[in-house]
């Protein structure tokens, strides 16, 4: 009898688990695919592009570099003023004028000698004569109030133009005259 019952109960159990049908499930699927938005719309056609002859050809090419224009040789048969170029360099030939200050000035063999101070604490003593900044400048004149120095500036057509600047004292500025 245990066994009549136990089969039974088998049988019972495997006949819930038999197919039924996925119904359900293929309804969901359609009720799905009905409310699906539809796919993106193709792009709009773009007009026919109207083709245009290139006419640049006779006029210079921005990509290509452009030869050097043949001038006067500079400065030559020219009389202008020239500094002495070649010369050995001091300590401050390499400092801009910008970069020093004038801290004080001091008798030294009967002659007047200043005392700067470069930017990074650096303190120099020049006296007369003594080439200085970046711009073949040389001192010209000391006073206890300033420095006079004369620099060459390049004009570009092989000739160099004088101009004289002076460090002062009273604010340490660079001064044009």
């Amino acid at each position: 009898m245990m066994r009549l019952v136990i089969s039974l109960a088998a049988i019972g159990v495997l006949a819930g688990c038999a197919p039924t049908g996925h119904q359900d499930l293929e309804q969901f699927t359609a009720q799905v695919q009905q409310r699906a938005k539809p796919g993106i719309s193709p792009p709009p056609q773009l007009p026919e592009l109207e083709r245009i002859q290139y006419t640049g050809s006779n006029i210079r090419n921005p990509f290509q570099p452009t030869p050097l224009r043949a001038g006067p040789e500079p400065g030559v048969g020219q009389n202008c003023p020239q500094p002495t170029l070649g010369k050995p360099q001091g300590n401050l030939e390499g400092v801009a004028l910008d970069q020093l200050s004038l801290s004080g000035t001091m008798r030294s063999n009967g002659q007047l000698v200043a005392l700067l101070v470069s930017n990074d604490g650096k303190l120099f003593r020049v006296e007369r004569g003594d080439f200085i900044g970046l711009d073949n400048g040389r001192i010209i004149s000391i006073t206890n109030q300033q420095i006079s120095i004369r620099e060459w500036l390049a004009t570009g057509d092989g000739c160099w133009q004088q101009r004289d600047v002076s460090l002062t004292l009273l604010n340490s500025q660079r001064s044009s005259n």
